[in-house]
């Protein structure tokens, strides 16, 4: 597949009008994805391959379907009702004035374990855009922003906020750039507060860099993990108008295994994380995978503080 990006002069309805007449003379399925908005198409390899000289006379911006990968490292299992994150935070100290209700946020990942015990009344919805079986990182993830006030197992740092499950990643933790731009699309039209991403890839994306513009003009926050690399920040996370995160560890120290330098806005807690995973379990990883939902939990704390107070101000 390639992603093509036209210039935002370009008449795209023109170029669109006149493909799609090209295409209906063959009687092939939908070769693309478009986002009119964006001047953006996700082609099919064999399409693109016949209208190469059809998209090259404008010019383009042509990138390949690149490989994207979640951040995170397995550790052993730990037992914590209230994990170390959460209370280095100060969440428990905001939850005297709300838990996060109301607020909608959108988990890009590999799938979330919708009937986990701590979860099942958390996910409100979701969309699968690539099948196939999930693995725990989304799980984990999620636990760490909506794990509820059970008195049982642990508690995320947003216990009673909406997640809805993007998943967008395969079960060895890799996705493709178009169906990143499909998640996040999504997730704008479906009017999703926060989205949390907890994933990267080392270079740029012209059609990304614009998905996020857009959905940061929506008013939707986005958070993301810095990268594993020890290096610099890593993509979607060095995006203006997107929050990276580094990762760091239970002395307030950055982890040595987190990106750093520009595109890392904040560091939260992401070693040695306990959190949720499929069959009811629990289980400890490491990365800035774990370090973004920390903030994003928070973010929906205040949002939904925001929201409450609006909505007093409304009624008074």
């Amino acid at each position: 597949m390639k992603i093509i990006s036209f210039h935002p002069k370009q008449p795209f309805p023109k170029i669109l009008s006149e493909l799609q007449e090209r295409v209906s003379r063959l009687s092939v399925k939908q070769p693309w994805n478009c986002y009119h908005d964006l001047s953006c198409l996700c082609v099919r390899q064999d399409m693109f391959e016949l209208f190469e000289e059809e998209f090259r006379k404008y010019n383009p911006h042509v990138e390949e379907n690149a490989t994207v990968t979640v951040h995170a490292e397995d550790e052993a299992h730990g037992e914590d009702e209230v994990p170390w994150g959460v209370k280095y935070i100060g969440a428990e100290r905001m939850w005297r004035k709300g838990r996060g209700n109301g607020v909608k946020i959108a988990v890009i990942d590999t799938g979330i374990a919708r009937d986990h015990f701590e979860l099942k009344d958390r996910v409100k919805g979701g969309v699968n855009l690539v099948g196939g079986k999930r693995n725990g990182h989304g799980t984990h993830v999620a636990g760490i922003i909506v794990a509820e006030m059970n008195h049982t197992g642990i508690v995320g740092v947003s216990p009673e906020a909406d997640l809805y499950d993007v998943k967008a990643f395969r079960e060895d933790g890799t996705a493709s750039l178009s169906d990143i731009i499909r998640a996040l699309n999504w997730s704008i039209e479906n009017e999703m507060d926060i989205v949390n991403m907890s994933f990267g890839m080392g270079q740029y994306s012209e059609a990304l860099a614009r998905m996020v513009k857009k959905a940061s003009k929506r008013g939707i926050v986005m958070v993301a993990s810095a990268g594993n690399n020890g290096g610099e920040v890593e993509y979607p996370a060095r995006y203006p108008g997107v929050i990276g995160v580094g990762a760091i560890d239970r002395n307030g120290n950055l982890a040595d295994f987190s990106a750093r330098g520009k595109g890392m806005n904040m560091k939260a807690p992401g070693v040695e994380i306990l959190s949720t995973w499929p069959g009811d379990s629990f289980r400890t990883l490491n990365g800035t995978s774990m370090a973004a939902p920390h903030v994003t939990g928070m973010l929906a704390l205040k949002l939904a503080r925001k929201k409450k107070s609006r909505v007093q101000a409304a009624g008074s």
